[in-house]
C-alpha cells in the first residue's frame, strides 16, 4: 500500500490546528476523513483541500455521542475499504480556579478531552489497519499548570497517561499510539489573545525560540508520527513548545 493510499480520520479538524493537520497530510498523499461537528466548516476546509489537488471527505458528528461513533467507521471504511491512521485532535477547555469550577465545567472538559478519547478510538480500533497509527492531541498542560487551566491540565495529563496505556494495549495489534503537546500556538480561533501585547510579550518572552508556535509546526511531527518513518515509535509524546518548558523548569 502506498502512502498516496492511505487514509486517516482528524477530529476537531473543521478549524485551527486540526484543519491545518488535514490540509497538511491532504498535500502529502493521504485521503483525509475529518470529523466535526460544523457541518458548513468542514465543508469550506474540505473544498479548499479539493481546490489544491488534495482528496478529502468529511463527517459531521459530535465525538461525545460515543454511542454511534462505530457508524462513523463503518461508513468510512464502506468508502475507503481500509483506515490507516487517526488523529485525536478535538478539544475543549474551561477556564478558571479549581475552587470554582462547577460539575459542568468538569463534565464538559472531561467529556470531549478524555472520555470521547477513549471510546472515539476503541470504535476506531476494528477498523485501523495493522501497520496503522494514532496520534492525540496532549499539550503543554500535560506537565506544567498555567494559572486559570487547572480543569485543562487534569484533562491533558490524562490524555498523556491514555496515549501510553493504549501503546501497551494495542501493540499486539501493530498499531502505535503517540501523542504530540503543542505550546503557545497561534490560530485564527485565539487570535484575539495574542493581540493582548501583555500577553503576547510574557508568552514570546519566556520562549527560547522567542516567538508563538503556528500551525505549521504541529503538523509536521503529527504526519512523521503516522508515517513509517516512526515505525519503532509508540507510547512517545513530541513536545512542540520552542523550548518552553525546559525553560520553566530550569531557570538558571
Amino acid at each position: 500500500m502506498t502512502q498516496a493510499q492511505r487514509v486517516v480520520v482528524v477530529t476537531g479538524a473543521s478549524r485551527g490546528i486540526g484543519a491545518a493537520i488535514a490540509q497538511d497530510l491532504s498535500q502529502h498523499g493521504y485521503w483525509v476523513w475529518m470529523v466535526a461537528r460544523d457541518a458548513g466548516a468542514l465543508h469550506r476546509v474540505a473544498s479548499s483541500i479539493r481546490d489544491q489537488g488534495g482528496r478529502a471527505d468529511f463527517v459531521p458528528f459530535d465525538i461525545t455521542d460515543i454511542d454511534n461513533a462505530p457508524k462513523v467507521f463503518e461508513r468510512i471504511s464502506q468508502e475507503t475499504g481500509h483506515l490507516d491512521g487517526l488523529v485525536n485532535n478535538a478539544g475543549t477547555t474551561r477556564r478558571g480556579s479549581l475552587t470554582e469550577i462547577s460539575p459542568e465545567d468538569y463534565d464538559g472538559v472531561m467529556r470531549v478531552n478524555v472520555r470521547s478519547l477513549i471510546f472515539f478510538t476503541q470504535a476506531a480500533l476494528p477498523f485501523i489497519s495493522h501497520d496503522g497509527a494514532i496520534v492525540n492531541m496532549a499539550s503543554l498542560n500535560s506537565f506544567n499548570v498555567l494559572r486559570g487551566a487547572g480543569l485543562y491540565a487534569a484533562s491533558k495529563a490524562a490524555v498523556l497517561q491514555l496515549t501510553r496505556a493504549f501503546a501497551i494495549d494495542v501493540a499486539d495489534r501493530g498499531i502505535r499510539v503517540n501523542a504530540v503537546a503543542p505550546g503557545f500556538i497561534h490560530t485564527d480561533f485565539n487570535h484575539a489573545l495574542w493581540e493582548r501585547p501583555e500577553i503576547r510579550e510574557w508568552v514570546e518572552t519566556n520562549t527560547p525560540l522567542g516567538r508563538l508556535g503556528r500551525p505549521q509546526d504541529v503538523v509536521g511531527a503529527v504526519r512523521f508520527l503516522l508515517s513509517p518513518d516512526s515505525s519503532f515509535v509508540t507510547g512517545s509524546v513530541l513536545v512542540l513548545d520552542g523550548g518552553f518548558l525546559p525553560s520553566r523548569l530550569w531557570p538558571l
